[in-house]
């Protein structure tokens, strides 16, 4: 009888989670015809990606919007308000992606963008430096429509004062998750009170 090898299940990528310092969430927009550049102050992502097998990869992100910051107190405060953002009732917007290939120029993750209760497919298009002196770094962009999202209501969906296109712009520094394993106790050493 010839002898079948076992299946090995591909080990877990490395896990990674978001290092503040260094990092940025931005967005780039047209209002008037000249672009504006904003960033969220306040996000958090955890990543599991080894460039060897991206396949095994992962991306999970949150994004406060109330945190946005575009230079301009009087827009920020337009941009969280129920017209745009809509802060109160949807406070946060949020990115899964659990499908990551390698391509031409790095890697491209396929995933979901939710934005006020609206889900909608968006793919991260990113370049991978591993840790070493320095923590590892995801860089990318992604491209989005804003209407799609509903963000722009009444007057603010005509695209003739605020372009309908959005650039996300990723550039974060990513620490490995330490993880400890606790031992789980046997029925044998319940019984010794050990």
């Amino acid at each position: 009888m010839t002898p079948v090898a076992a299946e090995v299940a591909p080990a877990a990528a490395p896990a990674y989670e978001l290092e503040p310092s260094g990092s940025s969430l931005k967005f780039v927009a047209v209002q008037q015809g000249a672009k504006f550049e904003s960033h969220f102050e306040t996000f958090t992502a955890q990543v599991q990606f080894n460039p060897a097998r991206p396949e095994t990869g992962r991306i999970r992100a949150r994004i406060k919007l109330a945190s946005v910051d575009t230079g301009n107190p009087e827009r920020d405060e337009i941009l969280r308000t129920a017209d745009w953002f809509g802060v109160g009732q949807w406070p946060e917007a949020t990115f899964v992606a659990n499908r990551i290939v390698r391509v031409t120029d790095g890697y491209s993750a396929s995933g979901t963008l939710s934005l006020r209760g609206v889900a909608r497919p968006v793919t991260l298009r990113f370049s991978w430096t591993p840790a070493g002196v320095t923590p590892a770094r995801l860089s990318g962009e992604a491209s989005v429509e804003r209407l799609a999202f509903g963000v722009g209501q009444g007057d603010w969906q005509d695209t003739a004062y605020v372009g309908n296109a959005v650039a996300i712009q990723v550039d974060i520094r990513l620490r490995p998750i330490k993880t400890t394993v606790k031992s789980v106790p046997t029925k044998d050493s319940a019984k010794s009170g050990r």
